[in-house]
């Protein structure tokens, strides 16, 4: 097929509209890794660029050498990686309950989660329920407990579950099987794209979040990555906390470049990540969107 004028138009339109959007992406990451490299007196002079000026890495050394930065990392995996697999498991078993015909209580239960996305019992009552009914303050359950079940997420699932053959099930029927055996070995092998398209959001979810940080916890010795982070964007002097004492660092520490430095700690495993499940991310998206 021969592409005419007005397509050959398009594609151009296209391409620069996307090059034009990546641009956008791009410059505030390459702003952030030109500040954390820049020398703090020239950061201050003369603001921030995109090349680097007066190359610097005392930053970088100062995080290396930060006990609270390196626990917070720390928690933080901890956090994503039980979280993650947590939301994994209990989001699979509802999506799947809801898509098996079998279940007589597939509709009810579909509407009880549903009915949670619009909505909900209010900031005080979830305060109260989290910290004096269930006694989680203060402590780590606290920051994954109540990010383990995303309604969205999980009917993300319940469209794949929906494609799966029910041959397939008849089959591990006739052989003997349960709900639980058919779930386990027959219907999660075959939804890897599923599995990790939802594992990524549930560990961008986890990763990210400060929200639960602020309202459970209040010993820094157990505050998450991105708890750090924000004290930092939002009170310069907490920059100075990752400073280890005793370090023989000048007394004029390089906290705009610390609070740069941080970010771009903060992101790397997620941009890692992505790579990663990329093969799956856009199959799992869309496998149950349409029908045929």
């Amino acid at each position: 097929m021969i592409a005419t004028k007005s397509d050959r138009m398009m594609t151009v339109f296209s391409w620069g509209l996307i090059t034009l959007f990546a641009a956008f992406c791009l410059i505030p990451f390459l702003l952030m890794v030109s500040g954390s490299l820049t020398d703090e007196q020239i950061l201050i002079n003369e603001g921030y660029r995109l090349l680097p000026k007066g190359l610097n890495f005392e930053a970088y050394r100062i995080l290396l050498q930060s006990g609270a930065l390196l626990r917070s990392y720390g928690i933080t995996l901890f956090i994503t990686a039980t979280g993650t697999v947590l939301g994994l498991l209990v989001s699979a078993s509802l999506a799947y309950s809801i898509a098996n015909r079998r279940n007589r209580l597939r509709h009810a239960i579909s509407f009880y989660v549903y009915f949670t996305m619009l909505f909900n019992g209010g900031m005080v009552p979830f305060y109260i329920l989290i910290s004096n009914w269930l006694k989680l303050s203060d402590t780590l359950a606290a920051l994954i407990l109540p990010l383990a079940v995303q309604p969205f997420l999980v009917f993300l699932m319940v469209s794949f579950f929906r494609t799966v053959p029910e041959e397939l099930e008849e089959a591990g029927r006739i052989d003997g099987a349960g709900e639980v055996r058919i779930f386990v070995q027959l219907v999660l092998p075959i939804s890897k794209p599923i599995l990790a398209t939802v594992g990524l959001f549930y560990a961008l979810i986890y990763w990210n979040d400060w929200f639960m940080g602020i309202l459970f916890l209040s010993e820094e010795n157990k505050f998450p990555l991105q708890m750090i982070l924000r004290r930092m964007v939002s009170n310069l002097e907490a920059a100075k906390n990752l400073i280890p004492s005793g370090a023989g660092i000048a007394l004029q520490a390089p906290t705009y470049q610390i609070r740069m430095a941080t970010t771009l700690v903060t992101i790397g495993p997620i941009v890692v990540l992505y790579p990663v499940l990329q093969r799956y991310f856009v199959k799992g998206l869309t496998i149950g969107s349409v029908k045929g």
